[in-house]
């Protein structure tokens, strides 16, 4: 492989790298190293070792790469010393360094951040927090009032999370033994297969159709649950990064298959009204929905999110998440944020 190949899978959550597949296995050309000027890593081809291979037609197999072990890598769990790093986006103050320009002057939109800000409000509540000294409510109780006024669904249903990431991660360490399998569908977001792979899980992909659609492959997705017996499918509506919808047929088709199918809401108040399925989690004991308040209330950076979950799941999800997750400053300000909808609808 050339540098450019080598340094962007290196990059890229799905840790994919195309290959030839013969009966000589996985070719490779001699090491490569330093992919990038940041990237001092050197890869030895001799620890790239298939995984799962990635089935219905794609042309990928998925590797990893073992790098060379420090002395005291004996205490880590063995997946973890194959994990590849996570790369997160450049934080707002060094992209401003970089390019010579004050941050006023910039709008980022490599991790669909809202340019507006929040409503007013958030600011007004946080120059007045009273009580930064004291713990937070565990059960983040205010919010969860106000959530359930907003989306429909009972406040024991409604769990929120330091982000919605958080509550991805806590799911598959309450659902996914060592090897279990979760069902993903690219291109989307990347964290699922991420915590899969940071839980010990297998990710089976089963890619989305060709442009313009970019649908699910329901008939793909159905295969892949009766040949790998899924514990999770994960959805994205809007999908991120294309913002197509999952037709509800769709949604309720894959509702039948013996697997508990997450759907991923995070752009939902940018589609049409009516489209959000999150009422549904009261009638389906498989069916769990994610939302943020880093999209709709642009409060990314006080990373807030919240789910509905059937009754069964999240009995076991409150006993295994963190007590204070949920800080105050993040809490006070989705408050806020919910008490003026007005502003939400048009930003």
């Amino acid at each position: 492989y050339g540098r450019g190949e080598v340094g962007d899978w290196k990059r890229n959550l799905t840790h994919t790298l195309k290959t030839i597949w013969g009966l000589g296995g996985l070719q490779t050309k001699p090491q490569e190293t330093k992919f990038y000027p940041n990237m001092a890593t050197t890869l030895d081809t001799s620890s790239i070792r298939l995984l799962n291979p990635v089935k219905h037609g794609s042309t990928a197999r998925r590797v990893c790469c073992t790098a060379v072990k420090a002395s005291n890598s004996r205490f880590l769990r063995k997946h973890i010393l194959e994990l590849a790093p996570y790369t997160p986006i450049v934080p707002f103050d060094v992209l401003s360094e970089r390019l010579g320009r004050p941050t006023e002057e910039i709008i980022k939109l490599d991790a669909n951040e809202n340019p507006y800000g929040p409503p007013p409000e958030v600011g007004d509540a946080l120059s007045s927090l009273q009580f930064p000294h004291i713990y937070p409510d565990p059960e983040s109780r205010a919010l969860r009032k106000m959530l359930a006024d907003d989306c429909g669904v009972p406040m024991d249903n409604l769990l929120v999370g330091c982000g919605a990431d958080e509550l991805i991660d806590l799911l598959m360490r309450v659902v996914l033994d060592p090897n279990d399998v979760i069902i993903n569908t690219p291109p989307t977001f990347g964290m699922y297969a991420f915590d899969c792979a940071v839980n010990g899980g297998r990710c089976i992909d089963v890619p989305r159709l060709d442009s313009p659609s970019f649908a699910i492959d329901i008939e793909g997705i159905e295969r892949a649950v009766q040949e790998n017996n899924p514990k999770i499918v994960f959805l994205t509506s809007p999908n991120n990064p294309d913002g197509s919808l999952l037709p509800s047929s769709a949604l309720d088709r894959l509702l039948n298959l013996p697997v508990l199918v997450v759907l991923d809401e995070a752009y939902i108040e940018f589609s049409n009204p009516g489209t959000s399925r999150i009422g549904d989690v009261l009638k389906h004991d498989n069916l769990i929905v994610l939302r943020t308040f880093s999209k709709r209330a642009a409060l990314a950076g006080l990373r807030i999110g919240y789910g509905a979950f059937p009754k069964g799941v999240i009995e076991y999800l409150w006993r295994a998440k963190q007590p204070y997750n949920v800080s105050v400053a993040a809490e006070l300000a989705a408050c806020a944020a919910l008490s003026n909808p007005g502003y939400l609808k048009v930003t």
